[in-house]
């Protein structure tokens, strides 16, 4: 696939996965995916295999049921790798509003996304969901 192609997919993928629509985001994922999530946020470390990457997609609209609103404004791209800059908001099941910024590394292997890491603001993640 095309840098271009990787961007579009990586994008998708994301915007499917805050809008409830896990199978669409989990279409374009490899069998054998790995996500880092950082590891002091939960569920924290590594998911492996679409199943779990799944998983933790499905879990977004437990912790947000009025739905995370995504707002990504920069996706890069090189090779096969692409980098999304984006704002996520929402309302969590608690009634908290959250706010968060992030950078998602996503790599692709054979047209699906075979490895994504994700940065944010954990200390804002833990105060928001405590």
């Amino acid at each position: 696939m095309s840098v271009e192609q990787n961007k579009e997919v990586a994008r998708k993928t994301w915007e499917a996965a805050v809008r409830g629509d896990v199978d669409a985001a989990a279409a374009n994922l490899s069998d054998e995916v790995s996500w880092l999530l950082p590891a002091s946020v939960s569920p924290g470390g590594p998911l492996k295999g679409k199943q779990a990457v799944a998983g933790f997609f499905k879990s977004l609209s437990t912790a947000f049921p009025g739905g995370l609103k995504t707002e990504i404004r920069r996706v890069y791209g090189e090779g096969d790798t692409v980098v999304m800059e984006l704002t996520n908001r929402g309302q969590t099941a608690k009634g908290k509003q959250y706010e968060n910024e992030y950078c998602f590394v996503v790599e692709f292997e054979n047209g699906k996304i075979r490895r994504a890491r994700e940065y944010t603001d954990t200390v804002k993640v833990r105060e928001v969901f405590s």
